[in-house]
This record gives structure tokens, C-alpha cells and sequence, in this order.
């Protein structure tokens, strides 16, 4: 009986999960096909009947890993943006990388290898679905003067950086935090960290908040003109 049989998996969902493991810790180029048909405990003309090639898996992998991300994306840019939705947007978020580990590496691994082995079309599976969106959203609000002026695209990408990477350094986190970084207590504090940073990033400063610069600049200008003979 053959583990995909054991575990309960069709063949397909084996190979998948075999794949994606696999590319997550060695990466496009360091996996063969043989590797997965090993991992997922089937033949390697199973795999290929499957998928007709190793750059077919590899797409299928990334749309398997990708398309949830990309759904809670949408659902989060469609409405509203406030504390609330976002404390569960990110709870959303860490709940799907804690159950699927080897996502995370995934999405790391495939933007530092970028055109090495993934084509353009494999990176436009981040950029297009979610960059793109979420940096139009963050630019209306700077508009509107709901935010403050802050570079999009600079602000995407470390909360990307701060998202993915937090789940691909668990032992650090451990030795660090002296708690299993993933446990739900160190989840919720780990999201009230980061919505507290987005909002104090994003909340416009306010008129009254600039008044007390601007008279102290306007008191130290006539002082000098006094001092100069010309006040």
C-alpha cells in the first residue's frame, strides 16, 4: 500500500503535498521528479500522468499555495478598513500558514529565486492578485487624505516580509520568546503587534497635532527678528 493509499490521499493530492514540501526546503532547482514520486510514496510515471511536467507541478503548487492568500486578500481590500477587520484578516492569514507550514518557505523561496527558475508568470501569482490591488487601496486612501503619506510599495512589501518570514523562523522564536511561537496566545499577541504597527503607521497626523510646531516656529522667527533689529 502506498502512502498517499495510507494517509487516506488521492494521488494527486499526494504529489502536491510531496511537491510542495519539497520545493519549499530545496527549492525549483533541487528537486527532480523522481524525488517527488518518492516523497508522495508513488511512481514516477503517477506524477507525470498527473502533471505532464515538472513546470506543470510547479504552477499547480504555487495556484494550490497562493489562491487561498490571494482570497483573503480580496475579502480584506473589498471592505471596510479598520481594527477589526484587520485583527481578523490577520487571524485569517496565520490561522492558513500555522496548518500549512511549507506555504511560507514556498512563497519566500520562489521570490528570492524570482527569474532563475520561475518565470514572470509564476511572480505575477504575487504581484498581479495582490501587490497590485493593495497598493491601488493604500494610494486612494493617501488621496483622500484617510492616511499618511507613506510609500506603498515599500510598505506592502515589509508587511509581506514581516507576514511570511515570521513562520519560517520558528526556532529563533522559540529561543527568543521562551514559548512555541505558534501557540495561540503568541499568535494573537504576534497579530496585535502587527495592527497596532499598520494603524500607527497609517493614522494621518492631525491638524491640532502640527498647531503647537507651527507657533513654536512662528515665536522663534520673531525672536530672531528681534534680535536682528527688525521685529
Amino acid at each position: 500500500m502506498t502512502k498517499a493509499r495510507q494517509n487516506g490521499q488521492s494521488g494527486r493530492e499526494a504529489v502536491l503535498e510531496a511537491a510542495a514540501d519539497l520545493f519549499a526546503r530545496r527549492g525549483y532547482g533541487g528537486v527532480a521528479v523522481q524525488d517527488i514520486a518518492d516523497a508522495a510514496g508513488v511512481h514516477k510515471t503517477t506524477v507525470l500522468y498527473q502533471f505532464n511536467t515538472k513546470e506543470e507541478l510547479h504552477a499547480a503548487v504555487l495556484d494550490q499555495a497562493i489562491g487561498p492568500v490571494v482570497g483573503m486578500m480580496h475579502d480584506f481590500l473589498s471592505g471596510e478598513f479598520n481594527h477589526e477587520r484587520l485583527a481578523w484578516h490577520l487571524d485569517q492569514i496565520h490561522g492558513y500558514l500555522r496548518a500549512n507550514p511549507s506555504v511560507p518557505r514556498l512563497v519566500i523561496r520562489e521570490l528570492l529565486e524570482g527569474g532563475e527558475y520561475a518565470a514572470d508568470a509564476d511572480l505575477d501569482r504575487f504581484v498581479a492578485p495582490v501587490y497590485e490591488p493593495a497598493k491601488k487601496r493604500l494610494q486612494e486612501a493617501q488621496d483622500s487624505g484617510r492616511m499618511a503619506p507613506i510609500d506603498p510599495a515599500f510598505f506592502l512589501h515589509d508587511m509581506h516580509v514581516q507576514v511570511m518570514s515570521y513562520f519560517c523562523h520558528g526556532p529563533l522564536l522559540e529561543r527568543i520568546m521562551d514559548t512555541d511561537p505558534y501557540g495561540v496566545d503568541a499568535l494573537i499577541a504576534r497579530r496585535n503587534y502587527l495592527v497596532n504597527q499598520i494603524l500607527s503607521q497609517q493614522r494621518p497626523q492631525r491638524t491640532a497635532d502640527r498647531e503647537p510646531e507651527s507657533k513654536a516656529t512662528g515665536a522663534k522667527k520673531k525672536a530672531r527678528s528681534r534680535a536682528a533689529g527688525t521685529g
